[in-house]
């Protein structure tokens, strides 16, 4: 999966236009430098809240079984089948794009921003 910076999609839009001669004609994914899986995202998040990763496997059907929610089942499944790996090198040599941040970096900041928003809570140990 890739998650990319709201700066880094500026910024090819902006080098796009800066580039015009470069980029007409042309297709660009505006991702990160980067993918990771989805165990990837779930260690980083265990560690960005200081936790040891504890992360166990399931078959589809059973995950289903345990979420117990058909809607959240459904949007799971096809955030996962249609999660791509997409390349920047096109950008990189025609716009000379280079992103700022990199998933994790922005998934991270995503996080930061809804604990300091209010959006997501932590329980506070006892």
């Amino acid at each position: 999966m890739h998650h990319v910076h709201a700066d880094d999609v500026a910024q090819m839009f902006y080098k796009a236009i800066l580039h015009r001669n470069q980029a007409l004609g042309e297709s660009f994914h505006a991702v990160a430098a980067e993918s990771m899986t989805l165990y990837g995202y779930a260690k980083a998040c265990y560690q960005f809240f200081g936790q040891e990763p504890q992360i166990d496997f399931l078959a589809w059907p059973e995950w289903v079984k345990l979420v117990n929610n058909q809607e959240l089942s459904e949007h799971s499944y096809y955030h996962l089948a249609r999660s791509g790996s997409y390349s920047i090198e096109n950008a990189r040599k025609l716009l000379n794009y280079e992103p700022k941040y990199t998933t994790l970096e922005t998934v991270e900041q995503g996080i930061q921003s809804y604990l300091e928003r209010g959006l997501i809570t932590l329980k506070k140990s006892e």
